[in-house]
């Protein structure tokens, strides 16, 4: 998919999966600068440990509290979650998600969106297949206590 866009797109750029052990981590975003490979995604179970390796993060995105994607600029790599960026563009519509009913499909993104809407005091609804629900019990114990903060 990603291949396929850079070809329509007439962009040099190929996307290779890389598969990182936790332990290697810092070495893996090391090599990036070293490689200076231009940027990539991040996926679990290194979203939130990654951080700590990055230079700086978008402070938007920085509320999510973990990061998908890193671009390597050439003084720096810069964390970002494009998970929650859609969020970024309500505000950009004033749109003010305190006291909204919020429904969020699945899990993937939830943590990301969740935790932003929840330190915006939106009301939060998950509908999810799984039964392993402590991510959304996490969720839950942060959006009850933003609403006491």
């Amino acid at each position: 998919m990603h291949n396929a866009a850079f070809q329509t797109l007439g962009l040099d750029y190929t996307y290779v999966p890389f598969r990182v052990k936790s332990l290697e981590l810092k070495k893996a975003i090391e090599g990036i600068r070293g490689l200076n490979l231009r940027g990539l995604n991040v996926t679990i179970p290194h979203k939130v440990a990654v951080m700590q390796f990055l230079d700086r993060i978008d402070p938007w995105q920085k509320r999510s509290a973990r990061v998908n994607t890193i671009v390597n600029e050439r003084t720096a790599s810069l964390g970002y979650n494009t998970d929650a960026t859609g969020l970024q563009t309500l505000h950009d519509k004033d749109v003010d998600p305190e006291d909204k009913e919020v429904l969020c499909w699945g899990q993937v993104g939830h943590t990301a969106i969740g935790n932003v809407l929840a330190g915006e005091k939106a009301r939060i609804t998950i509908l999810n297949r799984r039964q392993e629900l402590s991510w959304a019990e996490d969720l839950a114990h942060l959006a009850h206590s933003s609403l006491r903060s």
